[in-house]
């Protein structure tokens, strides 16, 4: 008996204090770790930060002709519209939208016997003259310009109902089997939130935003129903201005091949619409390379809404906010999708109006298009758009998918098709309301330039 009492006091002595050893070596450790991690989060995903870190000096790389990073490709080229990734994703840091002069010609054209490609880019540079590209690789009638404006292509697009000031438009059999225009350079912050997206998240509100058109027919008001974008393996379009892309590593693979002329396991580097026959020794990208940067953009931080430090300019962003539900706008400019809070998109195609169209294709050639208006598959119309997310807009001029307005107040104002509800509304907004709404909007932030803009971060 006094042997069992004394090895319950004997362990009760040790137990103690192994206790304290166990809390102050482990615990109290992983909690220190745990609240500093959660003090100095800032919005980024975390991400293998060695290979955020490569991706990053890769995104930042200057590409050359046989350039010794691509070891079993040619390098950059033979044609291309930069020489690295952060020459046109640069506005509010590395990873952001490009101004006009990043734009990219992309142009479709009815299937011709011996006319070449049926759709691809027209790229700016080339790596020697003779695979420099024009618009008369398309067609004849087209100008010889390798590095034409938006004004250029605008005036070979159908004539929009209200044309930009300054735009001549002409428009004739031999141009009508052309579909060609101009994308501008979307940004990349937030990106591995919205390819976090659950499809199903999409594909519901996609459900939703058509019960909620058959209902509005009741009353006679006309709600926007979009739709999702359908790709193969019953995936669902995410990336791209047409929805076309359904993952941000996909996105970065597309982008490398079609705009540096980096060929990688995925995507074939383009071949010069002047030298078709012309063939690479080998890829330029290695899957690893292409991780590698894709872990980088996923490291980038979520846009945030910024109320100004001011008062007088909070009121006034607190009540565009609200001009900016009633009018409509929410509709298709979903505040939050999923874990995507403050993402201002439902990530739907929808139609925006002829004026708005000139889509061309980038990437893979579209699918034939869907014979039923309520279905998610089949190719996009030139006029059909996915809701481009709001978030950090105010750091991303120019506007719209071509970037034609540059400012805010004008890319609401060309706002067609099932947007046109919410366009004339804001139109009927006095002066005072309308700067309302767009003060609302300056709030959408690019994280990166936060720390030069006084006010206080909202989520």
């Amino acid at each position: 008996m006094n042997r069992q009492i004394m090895r319950r006091h004997i362990t009760k002595r040790l137990f103690g204090p192994l206790c304290w050893i166990v809390l102050l070596t482990v615990v109290v450790p992983l909690g220190y770790r745990a609240t500093g991690w959660l003090l100095r989060y800032d919005g980024r995903p975390k991400t293998d930060v060695q290979a955020s870190q490569a991706g990053r000096d890769l995104f930042l790389h200057e590409w050359t002709p046989g350039d010794p990073l691509a070891a079993r490709g040619d390098g950059l080229g033979p044609v291309f519209n930069a020489s690295s990734c952060v020459a046109c994703h640069q506005q509010g840091g590395a990873g952001g939208s490009g101004s006009l002069e990043h734009n990219v010609t992309v142009f479709t054209r009815a299937p011709q016997a011996g006319a070449g490609a049926a759709h691809g880019v027209i790229h700016q540079f080339a790596i020697d003259a003779a695979s420099q590209e024009t618009l008369q690789n398309v067609s004849a009638q087209f100008p010889k310009k390798s590095r034409p404006t938006l004004a250029d292509l605008l005036a070979i697009l159908p004539k929009p109902a209200n044309p930009p000031a300054g735009v001549q438009t002409i428009r004739d059999d031999a141009v009508s089997a052309f579909d060609i225009g101009q994308r501008n350079t979307p940004a990349l912050f937030g990106a591995s939130v919205i390819d976090a997206i659950p499809d199903e998240a999409i594909l519901a509100n996609a459900r939703n935003q058509r019960l909620k058109l058959r209902l509005s027919n009741f009353n006679g008001e006309v709600l926007p129903a979009g739709r999702a974008a359908k790709l193969s393996h019953k995936r669902v379009g995410k990336f791209g201005w047409k929805a076309n892309i359904g993952n941000l590593s996909e996105f970065v693979r597309v982008a490398c091949a079609n705009e540096l002329g980096l060929g990688n396991p995925l995507q074939a580097q383009p071949a010069s619409l002047s030298q078709p026959a012309y063939r690479p020794r080998g890829l330029d990208l290695t899957d690893q390379q292409c991780d590698q940067m894709t872990a980088f953009i996923a490291s980038l931080p979520r846009p945030r809404e910024v109320i100004p430090a001011s008062a007088a300019e909070a009121v006034r962003a607190v009540a565009g906010k609200k001009h900016f539900k009633q009018i409509g706008c929410a509709n298709c400019h979903t505040p939050d999708l999923a874990e995507a809070q403050g993402v201002y998109s439902d990530l739907l195609l929808h139609q925006m109006g002829e004026g708005l169209g000139g889509g061309g294709s980038y990437g893979e050639e579209p699918p034939e298009p869907s014979a039923q208006p309520d279905s998610d598959a089949g190719s996009t119309s030139p006029s059909e758009w996915r809701t481009p997310p709001l978030w950090g807009v105010a750091d991303s001029a120019p506007y719209l998918h071509d970037g034609r307005a540059a400012t805010l107040a004008e890319a609401i104002k060309l706002h067609a098709g099932q947007a046109a509800p919410s366009a004339n509304r804001f139109a009927g907004l006095s002066d005072v309301q309308q700067e309302e709404l767009i003060a609302f909007l300056n709030t959408l932030r690019a994280q990166s330039v936060l720390c030069e803009r006084p006010g206080k971060v909202k989520g």
